[in-house]
C-alpha cells in the first residue's frame, strides 16, 4: 500500500473516532441534564423569582433532540453493525499495513547499504632512494686458461694434479714425441753438412780472389765462386731455420705453467695420446685459474642497464656460504645488449683471498642502484589487470571510485613498485571487487594507512616516558 492510501485510511479512522466520541458526550450530557432539571427545578424557580431583572432561559437545543432518536436507531439498526464491522476491518488492515511499511523501510536501508560496497583502503608508501637489484651470476677465475698440446705424442710423465697450486714457469708434464726428436737430429745433420759446404765455398772464393789479382783466373770464374759461396750460405741459413723450428717444437714436449694459479682440471695420465691443436675432438691437458680475485659475470636486464655505473659496489653471496657477504666492484660492461636475451653483460670483481668462492660457482649479486624518479610501493593485491593495462583503484573524499593506470616496477613479494601513475595522498582499495567501475560509490570501513588508536596511545606513552626520563 502506498503512503497516500495510508494517510486516507488514517483520516477515516480519526473522523470515525471523533464522531463516536462526540455522540457519546452528547448522550452523557443528555442523561445528566434530565436528572438535574428534576431535582433543581424548584430552587431555580425561587431564585428566578428573587432575581430582578429576570434573564430569559435559553431555548432547548433541538439538535440534541433530533440526534437521540437517530443514535438509538443507529445502535439498534444494521448500520451500526456495518459501521462496527468496517471499523474492525479498517483496524485489521492498519495492523497488517504497519509491519509491511516497516519491512519496506528496512529493505530500502539494506538496498542502500548493498549499493555502497564496503572497502578497505591504504596509502602508497614512498620507496627508498636506493633500490636493491638481486641477480644470479657465475664466478670465474680472474685468469683462466686451458693448456693444449703443441706436439703429437704420448704423456711421458706429469707432476701436478687438480687442486694443486702452481707457480709461473713450473714444469707440469712431459710429452714423448719421437717424431720431433728424429726431425731435430736430422736437421742437425743437414745444418752441419751445409756449414761444411759453406766453409769450402768460402775457402775457394778467397783463393780465387787472390788469383784474380795476378790475372791467373778470369772474372767469370771469380763470379762463379762467389755465387757458389752465396748458395752455400743460403743453404746454411735454411738448415739453421729448420733446425731451430724443430728444436722449438721439441721444447713443447715440456708443459710449463703460464702463470701462478690453481689447477682446476687434468685430463691426462701416463701414456695418454695427445694431439696437436685445440679442436673439439682434442682434449685439453690442464686448466689453470687464478682464484685470488674472481670475475663474476652477471646478465643485467635491459631496463636496469642505464643504472649500472662503473665503480659501484655490489654484494656477492652464495647459498653454500650462509652469512658470508663478499664486496665486489663493477669494473666493466659489454656496452652492448644481447639481442637474444636483452641483457647487458656486467663484470664484478670480487676479492677471494681464502678461496671460498669456487670457479664456476653460482652466486647472487646484489646491486645498489639509485632511483631516477619517485617510486611508490603498494600491496600486490591492489593491482587490477585489464586488457588495456594495469590499474589501481583509488577513493576520493566523496567516497567515489577512480581508476588510475599505472606502470609496474620490480615485484618485491608482498609489495610491488609503481614508478608512475600514483601520488602519496591517494587512498587505494585493497582487494578491489570486480564489479567496481569508474564513479561507483563505496563505504570505507577501514583505513590501514592510519595507525590504530592503541598504537597511538602506546607511542604517546613511550614519548612521555622518554621525556620524563630525560
Amino acid at each position: 500500500m502506498s503512503s497516500k492510501e495510508f494517510d486516507v485510511g488514517s483520516k477515516i479512522k480519526d473522523t470515525k473516532r471523533g464522531i463516536l466520541e462526540k455522540l457519546a458526550r452528547i448522550v452523557d450530557k443528555k442523561r445528566k441534564g434530565s436528572g438535574k432539571s428534576q431535582e433543581e427545578g424548584p430552587i431555580q424557580n425561587k431564585e428566578q423569582d428573587n432575581l430582578s431583572p429576570t434573564i430569559p432561559e435559553p431555548p432547548p437545543v433541538k439538535k440534541r433532540e433530533r440526534l437521540e432518536p437517530i443514535l438509538k436507531k443507529i445502535k439498534s439498526g444494521p448500520a451500526f453493525i456495518a459501521l462496527s464491522l468496517g471499523a474492525i476491518l479498517l483496524a485489521l488492515f492498519i495492523i497488517g499495513l504497519i509491519p509491511r511499511l516497516h519491512n519496506q523501510g528496512i529493505l530500502k536501508k539494506y538496498v542502500a547499504i548493498a549499493n555502497e560496497i564496503p572497502v578497505s583502503v591504504i596509502s602508497p608508501k614512498l620507496a627508498p632512494p636506493i633500490t636493491d637489484l638481486r641477480l644470479p651470476g657465475t664466478a670465474r677465475g680472474y685468469f683462466e686458461t686451458p693448456i693444449w698440446a703443441r706436439v703429437n705424442g704420448y704423456i711421458k710423465n706429469w707432476w701436478v694434479d687438480i687442486g694443486d697450486e702452481v707457480k709461473e714457469g713450473q714444469l707440469m708434464a712431459v710429452i714423448d714425441a719421437p717424431d720431433i726428436d728424429r726431425q731435430v737430429l736430422e736437421m742437425e745433420g743437414v745444418l752441419k753438412s751445409a756449414e761444411a759446404n759453406l766453409e769450402i765455398a768460402r775457402i775457394s772464393l778467397d783463393r780465387w780472389k787472390e788469383l784474380i789479382k795476378t790475372r791467373a783466373v778470369s772474372q767469370q770464374q771469380l763470379d762463379e765462386r762467389q755465387a757458389a759461396y752465396d748458395a752455400a750460405l743460403a743453404r746454411v741459413n735454411a738448415s739453421r731455420g729448420q733446425h731451430e723450428y724443430w728444436k722449438e717444437l721439441q721444447n713443447f714436449e715440456k708443459i710449463y705453467a703460464p702463470f701462478s694459479g690453481v689447477v682446476t682440471a687434468r685430463n691426462i695420465d701416463i701414456g695418454t695420446l695427445v694431439s696437436l691443436g685445440s679442436d673439439k675432438g682434442v682434449r685439453e691437458l690442464y686448466r689453470i685459474s687464478v682464484t685470488d680475485v674472481m670475475r663474476v659475470y652477471v646478465a643485467v636486464p635491459q631496463n636496469y642497464a642505464p643504472q649500472i655505473q662503473l665503480g659501484a659496489w655490489a654484494d656477492v653471496t652464495a647459498s653454500e656460504l650462509p652469512g658470508k657477504i663478499f664486496k665486489g666492484l663493477v669494473v666493466r660492461t659489454s656496452k652492448a645488449v644481447d639481442p637474444l636475451s636483452r641483457t647487458l653483460l656486467t663484470e664484478v670483481d670480487v676479492g677471494n683471498p681464502n678461496g671460498e668462492i669456487i670457479v664456476n660457482m653460482y652466486v647472487d649479486v646484489t646491486f645498489h642502484l639509485p632511483r631516477t624518479q619517485e617510486t611508490y610501493l603498494v600491496p600486490v593485491n591492489t593491482i587490477v589487470v585489464r586488457a588495456d593495462g594495469n590499474y589501481v583503484l583509488s577513493v576520493d573524499e566523496h567516497q567515489t571510485v577512480h581508476y588510475n593506470k599505472v606502470e609496474l616496477g620490480k615485484d618485491l613479494g608482498q609489495f610491488i613498485e609503481i614508478p608512475s601513475g600514483l601520488s602519496k595522498d591517494q587512498k587505494i582499495i585493497l582487494n578491489p571487487p570486480e564489479i567496481l567501475e569508474e564513479g561507483d560509490k563505496v563505504v570505507v570501513v577501514e583505513d590501514l594507512s592510519k595507525p590504530k588508536p592503541d598504537k597511538i596511545k602506546e607511542k604517546k606513552l613511550l614519548q612521555k616516558g622518554k621525556l620524563a626520563h630525560e
